[in-house]
């Protein structure tokens, strides 16, 4: 008996066979590929942006380092002070404004108001203060000593204030404010102390 003879399989299509099954598996799956690479990129920006971000902790506080003032507190003369400004945070405060306002405290206590200060069109505007920088504004007294407000002064019990109040805008865009109220109680010195109402900053 003679046995079937079996068809001789060729090379080329063999190869043939293996191609349109493996574009067969491609077309297949083709999707699903797309869609594990692009997850895989999305999730690789997102740890990226995550960790090069700056962190809600690494936002810019603007507050006061120093004040300096020169009188003296005679009749006639206007003080002058400069007022030091420092971003003690990461990253910069942006949009960075000031008013500030140096006047004579009539009484020797502060009364329960809120901050009798708003920010006005006289602000003063620092534009972006980088991490650890330290901005200054000059300010004085509108009008020179009078003789009453002179001798107040020289007995203590009215005394001279600069009062202010910020605004700047953190890289997360989220707005800021700080208020402060400085106080020259001992005049043998030309820094001025902070009050004890109206320093506040969020």
């Amino acid at each position: 008996m003679t046995s079937p003879i079996k068809p001789e399989s060729t090379p080329g299509k063999e190869a043939s066979f293996e191609q349109s099954s493996s574009k067969g598996f491609l077309d297949r799956h083709r999707y699903r590929w797309i869609a594990l690479i692009v997850g895989f990129v999305a999730l690789s920006a997102v740890v990226w942006i995550r960790g090069n971000a700056p962190q809600p902790a690494d936002r810019p506080r603007v507050t006061v380092q120093q004040t300096t003032i020169v009188g003296p507190l005679v009749q006639h003369n206007i003080p002058t002070a400069t007022v030091f400004l420092k971003n003690s945070g990461q990253s910069p405060a942006l949009m960075t404004k000031a008013r500030l306002v140096m006047t004579v405290w009539t009484a020797d206590t502060f009364p329960a108001w809120d901050m009798p200060l708003k920010l006005g069109a006289d602000v003063h505007d620092f534009g972006e203060i980088n991490p650890g920088s330290v901005v200054s504004r000059t300010i004085s007294l509108i009008m020179p000593l009078t003789d009453v407000q002179g001798m107040h002064l020289e007995r203590k019990d009215w005394f001279i204030v600069i009062l202010g109040i910020m605004s700047y805008v953190d890289t997360f865009g989220k707005p800021h404010q700080t208020t402060l109220c400085l106080i020259w109680r001992d005049t043998s010195q030309d820094n001025l102390s902070p009050c004890e109402r109206w320093n506040e900053a969020d």
